[in-house]
Parts: structure tokens; sequence; C-alpha cells
């Protein structure tokens, strides 16, 4: 008790340190959002939370409920106030703004049906459309009699149990048709797709043949008509996305599929000669019995000492600076940040010099990772890769910090057992800190998980989203796309995306530290819960 009090008490003036001369000194960012951050939850008056509250570049709910909390704005504290109420609370709200801004679909659902009407009728479209409401007492939506662009946008706005009890149904074919020329038609096939509940509205969307999409939309028709064996719709659907596509991994991404229901020899030679490292390159390589080779994991350093890029507000002027530098002169920036410090600021420029044709695999903190495997410096590093790109002064938009990017609650929870004490926040954009705190971390994640996908996303998403995604029916099970299906259709986008590349990265990370590994075996096990993690392989165990 009393080590958790002084663990208090030290976070507690660690947060007080931060004072409005400091955050009035910053330019507008990311990094100086973060300091008003910790600055709301000071004890400080309502003058002083107005003129810190005042210059954050982009107002969320977050900031918004904090502010509230110490400002004497009555509009503001008014607002907060109506979007905090419970749906017990909605049917006694006077004020009709009021009852605007504390609704939402989730609280909806516990309405009655005539309550639901009664708001619908009271508010209008004064505020905005609600219309929506209405259409939750209905169970025809999507059907020929049903009020089709508020059904499309409760399915949108809805969450997942809710469209699991009103929304899978078969959709006839005139319906759909009406609905691929609606605004939102994107969002609903992404969300309906990622879902692996609803299944008759999948086997209804693999129907769709032609239109014109974002590239994202029809990938994922692309996708979900190979998993019906539409192939000739899928086909359209993947050449169009390839076609669209802005980045080089998903047009690796679409080429993949194209070779997986063509088996045309050309498309994966063209998969393996893509400069772009990717699970998609990587796998093709693998089937061809080639090596990849464009990238560096060592940098000469001429002396001592650098810039280590650890200071949040340095690390923002540099990068805008770089990002407002040619190409072609970059290297004048790589010569003046020249030293041991500098490796990972130096490595992140070269990569931008040579983008897309060499990549950074370098290896800045090893002084740091002592005491771990071979396999758990490889694992540490493809995370580290693409959590920061290996620079220690960054701020994400959810204020994760540092090179392996620990939320400020895992800070405080981690800080309890781990002898290393932060007396900051700050403290997180230090190497000596961060990295030790993050192997604390992945400590309750290799208890449960054993393949790098499903680890990286839990070091994402959490072992409790993983949990949930791996044991859902019918999913990362032996078929004949498995576990590449899967993997695609993991429903937080974040995670999907951020589990594909540490694969990548673990794969060549394991390469130069001298233990190759196969990226065909790594993905083949995740369809294997005996190797892959402990929450299917328990539940198959025999009852004694």
């Amino acid at each position: 008790m009393k080590r958790s009090l002084l663990l208090s008490l030290i976070l507690a003036c660690s947060v007080s340190a931060v004072t409005l001369e400091e955050i009035n000194d910053k330019p507008a960012s990311r990094e100086k959002n973060f300091l008003i951050w910790q600055f709301l939850k000071q004890d400080i008056n309502a003058s002083q939370a107005s003129e810190a509250f005042y210059q954050i570049d982009t107002v969320n709910q977050r900031f918004l409920f904090d502010y509230a909390a110490k400002t004497d704005e009555a509009e503001i504290r008014y607002t907060a106030e109506c979007m905090q109420k419970l749906s017990t609370e909605l049917m006694g709200i006077v004020q009709d703004d009021c009852l605007y801004l504390a609704l939402t679909p989730t609280k909806a659902q516990s309405l009655e049906s005539y309550e639901r009407e009664l708001i619908a009728k009271r508010l209008g479209d004064r505020f905005g459309d609600v219309e929506w409401l209405r259409t939750m007492n209905h169970n025809n939506h999507f059907s020929p009699y049903s009020d089709l662009e508020p059904s499309l946008k409760l399915f949108n706005i809805a969450g997942a149990p809710y469209r699991h009890d009103h929304f899978n149904h078969p959709i006839d074919a005139e319906t759909l048709a009406s609905l691929t020329t609606m605004r939102g038609f994107s969002s609903f096939v992404y969300l309906a797709i990622t879902d692996p509940k609803l299944t008759h509205i999948h086997a209804s969307l693999a129907d769709v043949s032609g239109g014109s999409y974002d590239a994202h939309t029809h990938f994922y028709l692309g996708v979900n008509a190979i998993r019906h064996h539409r192939n000739d719709n899928a086909l359209y659907h993947l050449r169009e996305a390839k076609q669209k596509a802005w980045s080089v991994m998903d047009r690796d991404k679409n080429t993949f599929w194209l070779y997986r229901i063509t088996r045309d020899d050309a498309l994966l030679k063209e998969l393996s000669e893509s400069l772009d490292i990717n699970v998609y390159t990587l796998w093709a390589r693998e089937q061809l019995g080639m090596e990849t080779e464009n990238y560096y994991s060592t940098l000469p350093t001429s002396e001592k000492g650098g810039f280590k890029g650890d200071d949040p507000f340095e690390w923002n002027r540099l990068h805008r600076e770089m990002v407002a530098t040619p190409p072609d002169r970059l290297y004048e920036l790589v010569e003046r940040y020249d030293g041991e410090d500098s490796l990972a600021v130096q490595a992140y420029m070269i990569e931008r010099v040579y983008a897309p044709y060499v990549h950074n695999f370098t290896m800045p903190y090893e002084r740091y990772l002592e005491g771990l495997s071979v396999d758990q410096k490889a694992f540490f590093y493809a995370l580290m890769r693409q959590e920061t790109r290996l620079i220690p002064g960054l701020i994400s938009r959810s204020f994760a910090l540092g090179l392996m990017q620990i939320m400020p609650f895992n800070v405080d929870s981690i800080s309890k057992i781990h002898p290393l004490k932060v007396t900051s926040y700050h403290d997180m954009f230090r190497p000596e800190y961060n990295i030790p705190y993050a192997i604390e971390h992945l400590k309750h994640i290799e208890k449960t998980l054993y393949n790098p996908v499903f680890m990286a996303y839990a070091y994402n998403g959490g072992i409790g989203f993983t949990k949930r995604l791996i044991t859902t029916e019918g999913v990362f099970l032996p078929g004949e796309h498995e576990p590449f299906m899967s993997m695609e259709l993991v429903s937080n986008a974040e995670s999907r995306e951020y589990g594909k590349k540490v694969l990548a990265n673990y794969v060549i990370y394991k390469k130069i530290m001298g233990e190759k590994v196969s990226i065909s075996s790594l993905l083949d096990n995740l369809t294997q819960p005996t190797r892959s993690d402990y929450f299917r392989a328990s539940a198959l165990e025999p009852i004694l």
C-alpha cells in the first residue's frame, strides 16, 4: 500500500511539472497536445485550464471532458454533461439540444419502440438526421419494403451486436443494386465482410459484379467473392483494386490474391520482384527460392555522440525539415547529424533518400536488450520498427509514448512492479526506460501467444481483443486460403495491418541475426492452435 501511494505521488508530481509557460512556449503539435492533456489533469483553476485548452490544435472528446471538469464555461459543461447522459436518462432530458447530444444508437437500443418514435418526432431534423431511430423499430432492414438510406446509415453507426440481431439476412438482387449506389456503401461492405457472424450478408455481397468503387471496397468485395467461390467476380474486383491502389503494399496484396485464384506464374514473378518488403513479397520469394536483399542493418559512424531524436519537440522540428527537403538534398541532413547516437535518425533519413528501393532494418539499441534470446530480440525489433521506425521521441495520436509506444496507463501499471521507476512520462522517450517497460509488458503476451502475428495483434489491440478474434468460430482454421483469408478479415484495421507488417519485420530481423525462418511455416502454424496460442490449444485438451 505504501509503495502504491508513493508511486501515485511520484506520478502526480511528474504531471504537476507541466506549466503554462512550457505549453505557451511550444508550437501547435501532437507533442504540445500531450503536455496540455497532462496539464488538464493537474490541480489548476478555470482560467489556467482555458488558456491551455484553447491551444489544442484538434479537440477530441477526451479533451472536451477533461476541460469540462475544470472550466466555468457553462456551454462547455452543458455539452459534456449531455454527451455523458446514460440511456436510462434519455427520456427525462428536457432540453432538445441536450437530448440530441446524448443520443447514440447504443443508448437507443435499450429504449422501447414508442420511446424511439417519440424522440424522433420531438427532434425532427432540427439538429441532424435521426430518422435511423425510427428505422430501429422495424425488422425489415434491406428488404424491398424498407427505407434503404436510413437502414444503411443505421447499419454503419450501430454496434456489431445490433447488426447481428437485425441485419443478418440475405439481400435480394434489386435491393443490393440500390445499396451499391448509395453513400455509405463502402463502409457497409467493410463492416459486413470483416464481421464473421454476418454470413448471410457475405453470401449476398459475393454476387456484386461490376461497379466502380474505391480500391478498399473493391478489395473486400474481391476476397469475399473468393470466400464464396465466385472467382469471376473476384477477378474483376481485385483487378480494379490493384489498379486503384495507392500504396505498393496494397498493389502487392491484390497481386497476391490474383495469383491465389489464377495460379498465373507471371503474377507470382511480378510479386517476387516488388521493391517492397512485406508478407506478400516475402511469401512469393520463398516460393521461388529467392532471397530478399534490398535492406541495410548497419551504418558507419565517424563520431561520438550525435542527435538521439529522443526529445519529441526537437524530433518534430527535424521531421518537418526532412519532409520539406528534396530527396536529393537529404544527405546534407544525414551528414549534419553524424554520430553513433544518431544511428536511428540517420537510418530513417537514408531510407527516405532511397525509398522505395532500400529499407531500414538497423538495430540501434542492443545494449538495452541484454538477456533476451535471439528470437525475442528479433520480435522486439520487429515491433519497434513498426511502432516508430526506431525513433525514440514519438507520440501517437492516442498519446502512446516512445520507441515501443507505451500508453500512459500502461506506464502507470508497469511502474508498480518494475524496479526502474519513472519520474515523469517524459522518461518514456528515453530508450533506457521505454525498452525495459516494453519487455515487461511483452512477458504477459508471451505466456499465451506464440506466433508473431498473434503476438503483434495483442501488442497493438490487447490480449482480450486477440483472444476474442482467434476464438471466433470459423477463423484461423485449416482451409484453402488460410490463414491469409482470416488475416485479411480482421475487423480492427490497425491491428490487421500491424500484424502483417510485424511478421515481415520479424522474418528479416531473424535473418539478420542468423536464425533464418520460413514465412510459410509461420503462416501455417496460425491454423494450428497447439503451435500458435494457449487459448485455443487449452480448449482442445481433453476434460479430465
